[in-house]
């Protein structure tokens, strides 16, 4: 997880030993000293519930302070003490301030001058899987972090800041006989009473929330083909299951290495596979997390499982670069590592495995719906609490992805090489504001990067492009009835266009909010989102767009999957009518590609959620059965050797839409048969499959007995992908069932980490939402505190309405009551509903008009 523009006017923040000279805003320590160098000594066993630790401080006082401030929540300190050479050590009290800052002091000044401060400890072990907590694992207990994004603070005192990069050392005493793994390289044990004390390696200077270790039974498994030492954790017994991530990590890191013309910074590199994760993987430097669905495929993975693992792979090693060697200087700029990781992750998956279609996954696919909200906010906004970051926090991974690729474009892929590597190299080990990164493109850039870049990320939203005879028009993105506020963009367009049947491409910039353009006035058609890139929603009219549908066959598979979004967003802006996209979504399910066509699939599958529980909900799965129909004739129902990778979520997606939408009996019936093959020996059901049975299987379920397996089986299994799988498809709609799955939240059966994916499941699968409401009213404090507090302000998503009035309803009168927490999420998830309900409405009359057709 990681942006780039500082709050802070005047600052001059910390690069290696400079002085941050200025003063901070009240949410932020103060810059009146500096700390130099942290270790941390714990005595950590995963067999009980508590801990103790001690740390000690090297700090720099540049002017007299009346007292130091560090960060710590919930943690039991027993002593301070303040040394300096020369002079007697202090012991020091601590009253607590704002933003979880304590002041720590004698009532005496402190003089300028370097110090040593010493603080000696108790916590326990957090159960939410954040910070540093406890989990379990077939029956033995396990030790982990997840200290992003102010979370070390739970775990020891610090300067809880990304700013505050530092050296770390870390001695860990654990029950012998237990595996203990942190960033660096284990330097020494001594052993004595029964407990074993391992010494690491001090690291380089990183930010505390990359600070990681873990304590626990693990099977230790080498990483094939690296120039560092690198080794996968994972839980014992799984060892046997790490083959495909180990095997193609070595690649990965080659790749990246190539394109930063720069070696791994680390001594090291090792996995852990955690089994209770509130996020799908962290970078923690050295150490990197991943739940462990990600690296327990088995030796092979194929399509869209082999995707995800090589994906956030490559995503956590980029961010060894981005985001720890370069670090941001404060939360405002989380955006630039993320999406730098994220843009890094899909260019090197793209050229190492193109069987995979990676290039197809647009990231504004992501983007542009949540973007397009009234209840949107900048990607640059004030930054003060952990919930300011995770407000839109996975807009800083799309939207800054789409941004860069735009970038990229305008600038070309070698220019833009050229600059990362020198801003890589200018500001190692240090950390960067927005300034930064701009000064190092425009140096190989023949426009001004920042003011381009500033435009979308200052901005909430993005711009409706309309082009009418030869100009174009900008206007901010809105569905009809929201008010927001006005805003132009400095846009680059690359676009591709007909003239009397000549496909031309030509680049320009549109910096007002009417310009010409030349030679698109006669243009046939005009498509201004070349190579399927471009942060921006576009318009040309009837005539024309009709006309690029009819030459859809112009346009490579990229930009194809570039105009179902932009079709898809016109549709909730009432620029175009459903049956300009039913049109479309027609044409391109029939595509070769089947990636493309499951794209395609999945608009089908969006406006048929919109009428469920409607009339016409009967008609349009008549309707997806004689869609379906080829393609289900063409993939079967059952895995065939040597076809191509695509062909596997293909037939899973299309089976379950048959089933979920067009209640074709047969193939419900096929799939509730398979679920229970899977559920007893996943080996024989395809992995894809055996996922989209299991919901099927639960969707048509009557009574408690599948949802009871499903418990068990997410309880006893050691199979990772069946056990996250299983996690995804509690769709049980039946009260009895429901009953069976709140009971077993409420036990504390599901792990914190999981725990979103079950509620999330249940609220998808049940158009009629009543009966989860008054169980999730009858126990929301309970189910509540559950969840990691990370997840916990984002319920209403998580649990949303869907498209249907009645749920909208409950939704509000729920979360209304519920606080602040639950504002920001709430005010998203209600104007997305309503969107989709008057989205229906509209396009009511052109669904009905094409079933009678």
């Amino acid at each position: 997880m990681t942006k780039l523009v500082s709050l802070l006017a005047g600052v001059v923040f910390l690069v290696g030993s400079v002085w941050v000279a200025a003063g901070a805003p009240d949410y932020r320590v103060p810059k009146t000293f500096k700390v130099e160098a942290q270790s941390v000594v714990l005595r950590l066993d995963p067999s009980v519930d508590d801990y103790s630790g001690s740390t000690t401080l090297s700090v720099n006082v540049k002017q007299s302070i009346d007292a130091l401030v560090l960060h710590w929540v919930d943690l039991d300190i027993k002593s301070i003490s303040l040394s300096s050479p020369g002079a007697k050590a202090r012991r020091l009290e601590f009253k607590q301030g704002e933003y979880a800052m304590w002041h720590l002091s004698d009532g005496a000044a402190i003089a300028p001058g370097k110090y040593t401060l010493e603080i000696a400890f108790h916590g326990e072990y957090s159960r939410d899987a954040l910070g540093l907590y406890k989990t379990e694992f077939n029956g033995k207990p396990y030790l982990f972090t997840q200290f992003e994004t102010d979370l070390a603070r739970r775990a020891f005192p610090l300067v809880d800041e990304p700013d505050t990069k530092i050296p770390w050392t870390m001695t860990i005493a654990a029950p012998e006989g237990l595996q203990v793994a942190a960033n660096t390289i284990e330097n020494a044990t001594t052993s004595k009473d029964g407990w074993t004390t391992h010494v690491f390696n001090s690291t380089p200077k990183m930010s505390g929330y990359l600070v990681a270790f873990t304590v626990g039974e693990f099977d230790v498994t080498p990483i094939p083909g690296m120039h560092v030492p690198s080794v996968i954790y994972s839980p014992v017994g799984t060892g046997k299951d790490v083959g495909f991530a180990a095997n193609r990590t070595a690649e990965i890191l080659t790749a990246l290495e190539t394109y930063f013309g720069r070696k791994l910074p680390y001594e090291k590199v090792d996995f852990v596979a955690v089994p209770d994760f509130a996020f799908g993987a962290m970078e923690n430097v050295g150490l990197v997390t991943y739940r462990t669905e990600l690296l327990l495929r088995g030796d092979d993975a194929k399509a869209g499982q082999a995707l995800s693992t090589v994906n956030v792979i490559a995503h956590e090693l980029a961010h060894m670069w981005y985001g720890d060697l370069v670090a941001m200087a404060w939360w405002d700029d989380l955006w630039l590592n993320e999406a730098f990781a994220t843009w890094m992750a899909q260019k090197v998956v793209a050229d190492l495995y193109p069987q995979y279609n990676s290039r197809l996954n647009l990231p504004q696919q992501g983007a542009l719906p949540a973007d397009g909200l009234a209840a949107s906010r900048p990607i640059t906004k004030v930054v003060k609490t952990q919930q300011d970051v995770l407000d839109g926090l996975g807009l800083n991974y799309s939207k800054g992805h789409s941004i860069l690729n735009m970038l990229e474009q305008a600038m070309g892929e070698d220019a833009f090489q050229r600059g990362i590597r020198a801003y890589m190299k200018k500001h190692e080990w240090g950390n960067t504001v927005a300034a930064d990164l701009w000064a190092a493109l425009e140096a190989e850039a023949d426009f001004s990067v920042g003011k381009v870049a500033q435009t979308f990320l200052n901005n909430p939203g993005y711009p409706l492009l309309t082009f009418e005879g030869g100009k174009v028009t900008q206007q901010r993105y809105r569905a009809p009835g929201s008010t927001v506020s006005e805003a132009e963009w400095i846009v680059p367009v690359a676009m591709r266009y007909s003239v009397k049947a000549q496909v031309k491409d030509q680049v320009f910039t549109l910096d007002a909010k009417t310009q010409s353009v030349s030679d698109i006035a006669n243009a046939n058609w005009i498509f201004p989102g070349m190579d399927g890139n471009g942060y921006y929603v576009w318009y040309t009219g009837p005539a024309r767009y009709n006309a690029l549908i009819n030459d859809l066959q112009e346009l490579n598979d990229r930009e194809k999957a570039a105009l179902l979004v932009n079709t898809d967003q016109l549709l909730s802006a009432d620029v175009v009518g459903m049956e300009t996209q039913l049109r479309l979504l027609g044409a391109v399910v029939q595509q070769d590609n089947m990636q493309l066509a499951r794209q395609a699939l999945e608009g089908i599958r969006e406006i048929a959620a919109m009428y469920t529980g409607t009339d016409l909900e009967k008609p349009l799965g008549d309707y997806i059965n004689t869609v379906m129909a080829p393609w289900y004739e063409r993939l079967g129902s059952v895995a065939v050797a040597g076809e191509e990778d695509a062909a596997i979520p293909m037939r899973a997606r299309v089976m379950r839409t048959l089933a979920q939408y067009g209640r074709d009996e047969s193939v419900i019936q096929t799939m509730t048969e398979m679920a229970g093959v899977y559920l007893a020996s996943p080996a024989k059901v395809e992995a894809n499959l055996g996922h989209e049975s299991l919901r099927i299987a639960a969707m048509y379920s009557e009574s408690p007995e599948l949802a009871d397996k499903y418990i068990a089986i997410y309880q006893s299994t050691d199979n990772a992908t069946l056990r996250s799988q299983v996690t995804q498809s509690f769709y049980f709609t039946d009260r009895a069932s429901v009953d069976r799955v709140f009971d077993a939240m409420l036990a504390g059966v599901f792990q914190s980490g999981d725990l979103q994916r079950v509620l999330s499941g249940l609220f998808y699968a049940n158009t009629d939402q009543a009966y989860l409401y008054e169980r999730l009213n009858r126990n929301f404090d309970q189910i509540v505190k559950a969840l990691p507090q990370t997840v916990r302000g984002a319920l209403p998503q998580i649990a949303g309405a869907h498209c249907n009035e009645s749920n909208l309803g409950l939704l509000g009168k729920l979360y209304s009551e519920q606080g602040e927490l639950y504002k920001r999420s709430l005010e998203k998830s209600q104007e997305a509903a309503r969107n989709c309900i008057n989205t229906a409405m509209r396009g009511e009359a052109s669904v009905s008009a094409l079933l009678r057709k």
